[in-house]
């Protein structure tokens, strides 16, 4: 199953604005080699808008980020909890689910229906914990 990553609106402003801005700027200017340099980096950011989601697969949850990929194990999972952070993690937004599959594998991911993919995790690893924090 599928889902995709929350979207806040200010990070949407801020992806789209540095995106378009970046290229406008130098054709604006006439600045051929600025807008070659600057559009890779444009589509980069929108790959990362676009690409942006979390597949439950068998026991697994694959995390697609961009071009960055990433898995975690379910079975491994001790905890789940809830959390707002603005640093840098799979997620366009603050609102998080912070995942715990080991002392050091700890990722935030937010997906944006977090009911039905806390529910399907809980069918195949019954046993972990949900820290229940307050929004």
């Amino acid at each position: 199953m599928y889902f995709r990553s929350r979207k806040d609106t200010w990070l949407t402003i801020l992806i789209w604005g540095i995106a378009l801005f970046g290229v406008a700027v130098p054709i604006a200017g006439g600045n051929i080699f600025g807008m070659l340099f600057i559009l890779p980096l444009s589509l980069v950011l929108l790959w990362f808008w676009f690409q942006t989601g979390y597949k439950i697969e068998g026991d697994l949850i694959r995390i697609k980020y961009g071009p960055i990929r990433m898995k975690v194990e379910i079975q491994k999972i001790i905890q789940i909890r809830k959390h707002r952070s603005i640093f840098a993690a799979p997620a366009l937004s603050i609102h998080r689910l912070e995942i715990n599959s080991g002392r050091f594998n700890i990722i935030s991911i937010s997906p944006e229906n977090e009911k039905e993919f806390i529910n399907e995790i809980l069918k195949i690893n019954p046993e972990l914990e949900m820290e229940r924090i307050r929004r």
